[in-house]
C-alpha cells in the first residue's frame, strides 16, 4: 500500500504524465459515499465537544433519499454523506472549520458516538484474529527537536484505539458482497482485537459458506469521532487487506457528498500492488498539469484533471503509485509503513514511506513534510482551494467485498500491477461466487494498525 522502499525516490521529477489503460482501466468508481452524523461544531478553544444532532440511523435515512433521487451511475464506492443543514461551514468562532492553518481557529472536533457504546478493547484482546511478524515504527530519541509546526491532537493507538472510532453497520452503498457489523458484534466474533504487539486488527468472517440468503460476508467499517477541517493525519499500518474479491480502503470524507469532498488516501482491489489515491468533489475543483507527484494521473473516458464527481462519472482525480511496496501483498512483506496526508492551505498531498524509511521526525511525534520531498500524491490549491472543497471530514477504515469496483474488474488485469484476472486466478466466472464459497481465502483480508495520529498547526 504505501510505496517508497528507500528515500531515494522521494526525489523523482514532479510527474506530468498520464495513465491510459487498455478498455479503460485507469477508471475507478464512484465515490464512497455513506452515512454519517451531522458534522459537529467545537469551541475555538477545545477541540472537544458534546454531539447534540440526528443519530447515524437518522442521517442515514434522510441522506438515503436524497441519494436515490441522483441519477448519475456510480462506477466507484458512492460516498459517505450527511444531509445537514447546519452552520458549520460558517467563519463563527465556534465553528470547527479552518480557512488558512496559521490563523485560523481549531479544525478539529472530537465527536461523541451517538451508538451504543464499544466495548474496551482489553476487554477483548484474546479474541482469535490474525497477527504479524513485523514490529512498529522504531522509537526516536524525545530529546530531539525537530521544531515541527504540527501538534499532536489526538492517537488512536494501542488498547484504547477503537474508543476514537464508530463502527457502521448499514447496506453497502457501493453494493459490494459485505455485511458490516456493529460493535458488540465486531468484538464477540473476533474481527477486531488488540494483538499482542498492541496492534489493531480488523478482519472478516471466513466461514466456509455464507450461501446466498445473508448479504454478504461479515467485515468491518468505522468512522472516526475525530472531525477535522485541515491538519495532518499519519496512519502507521502494519498490514493491509489482500486478495481477489477484496476492497480495501483508508480514507476521509465530508458531509453533503459530494460538496463536503472525499479523499482516498489508501485503496485498490483484487490483485492491485499500486495504491490509487482520488479526490471526490463538487464542481470546480480540478489539478493543475504540474501537480508535482511522483504518481500519475488514472485516465479513462473523463477528464483525468477534473475532481468533481458529477461531471466525470464519479471517477473523480486520481493518482496511481507505480513505486515498490506501497500496496497488498508487497505491502505486507516489507512489514507496512505510514501513509500521510496533508491537508493546509498549499492543498492536498499523500505521501508513502515504508517500514524501513519512515523519517526520524515522524517516529518522534514531529512531523517535518516540508522535508519529505515529492509526495506520492498532490491537488495544489492553485486549482482547487481545499478549504471551499473540502468540509468536516472524518477517517475511516473499511473491508468491503466485490462491488462496484472489485466487482466491476474481476474478469480484469494488466493494470495496477495486477497481471493475472481474479477470474482466470480462482476459477470463478463472478466475484461474488467466490466471496460466498471460499472463506478460508481471506485469511489475509485484515487490517493491522500502529496508530493513526492527527496532528493540526500549532498555535
Amino acid at each position: 500500500m504505501h510505496f517508497l522502499s528507500t528515500l531515494a525516490p522521494l526525489a523523482l521529477l514532479l510527474s506530468t504524465s498520464v495513465v491510459v489503460d487498455a478498455a479503460g482501466h485507469g477508471q475507478k468508481r464512484g465515490g464512497h459515499r455513506a452515512a454519517k452524523r451531522a458534522p459537529a461544531t467545537a469551541s475555538a478553544s477545545s477541540a472537544a465537544t458534546s454531539y447534540t444532532g440526528p443519530t447515524a440511523a437518522e442521517v442515514y435515512a434522510q441522506d438515503l433519499k436524497k441519494f436515490e433521487k441522483k441519477s448519475v451511475p456510480r462506477k466507484k464506492r458512492s460516498t459517505c454523506s450527511s444531509d445537514s443543514d447546519d452552520s458549520s461551514s460558517s467563519n463563527s468562532t465556534t465553528t470547527a472549520v479552518v480557512i488558512d492553518a496559521a490563523v485560523r481557529p481549531s479544525s478539529s472536533a472530537y465527536v461523541g458516538s451517538s451508538a451504543a457504546a464499544t466495548p474496551t478493547s482489553s476487554a477483548s484482546s484474546a479474541a482469535a484474529t490474525p497477527t504479524s511478524s513485523a514490529a512498529a515504527a522504531a522509537t526516536t530519541s524525545a530529546s530531539t527537536n525537530y521544531d515541527s509546526p504540527w501538534a499532536l491532537d489526538l492517537e488512536a493507538s494501542g488498547d484504547t484505539f477503537f474508543d476514537s472510532w464508530d463502527f457502521w453497520n448499514y447496506d453497502d452503498p457501493t453494493h459490494g458482497t459485505v455485511d458490516y457489523q456493529d460493535a458488540a458484534t465486531s468484538w464477540a466474533e473476533g474481527l477486531v482485537a488488540i494483538n499482542p504487539e498492541g496492534n489493531a486488527i480488523m478482519a472478516v468472517d471466513q466461514t466456509p459458506q455464507i450461501g446466498d440468503s445473508v448479504r454478504g460476508r461479515k467485515s468491518v467499517r468505522i468512522h472516526s469521532k475525530y472531525v477535522f477541517n485541515g491538519g495532518l493525519i499519519i496512519l502507521d499500518a502494519v498490514h493491509m487487506p489482500v486478495g481477489c474479491g477484496t476492497w480495501p480502503a483508508f480514507w476521509a470524507n465530508g458531509p453533503n457528498w459530494p460538496n463536503g469532498g472525499e479523499i482516498d488516501i489508501l485503496e485498490g482491489v483484487n490483485g492491485f500492488t499500486q495504491n490509487q489515491v482520488s479526490l471526490h468533489t463538487g464542481d470546480g475543483c480540478t489539478i493543475p498539469t504540474d501537480f508535482g507527484a511522483s504518481s500519475t494521473l488514472t485516465s479513462g473516458n473523463f477528464d483525468s484533471y477534473n475532481c468533481a464527481s458529477y461531471a466525470t462519472s464519479n471517477q473523480g482525480c486520481g493518482m496511481r503509485s507505480t513505486t515498490p511496496n506501497n500496496y497488498g501483498p508487497d505491502f505486507n512483506a516489507n512489514g507496512g509503513g505510514v501513509y500521510a496526508m496533508k491537508w493546509d492551505s498549499t492543498g492536498i498531498s499523500i505521501f508513502f514511506f515504508p517500514r524501513e524509511a519512515i523519517p526520524a521526525d515522524i517516529t518522534a511525534n514531529q512531523p517535518l513534510p516540508s522535508t519529505w520531498g515529492t509526495p506520492q500524491a498532490n491537488f495544489p490549491s492553485t486549482s482547487c482551494d481545499p478549504y471551499t472543497f473540502f468540509t468536516d471530514n472524518f477517517a475511516i477504515f473499511d473491508t468491503t467485498f466485490c462491488g462496484d469496483w472489485a466487482g466491476n474488474t474481476w474478469q480484469d488485469s494488466g493494470y495496477a500491477g495486477q497481471t493475472t484476472s481474479c477470474a482466470a486466478k480462482t476459477g470463478y466466472s463472478t466475484c461474488d461466487s467466490y466471496v460466498r464459497n471460499n472463506g478460508a481465502a481471506f485469511v489475509d483480508a485484515y487490517w493491522e494498525v500502529s496508530s493513526v495520529k492527527y496532528y493540526q498547526p500549532k498555535a
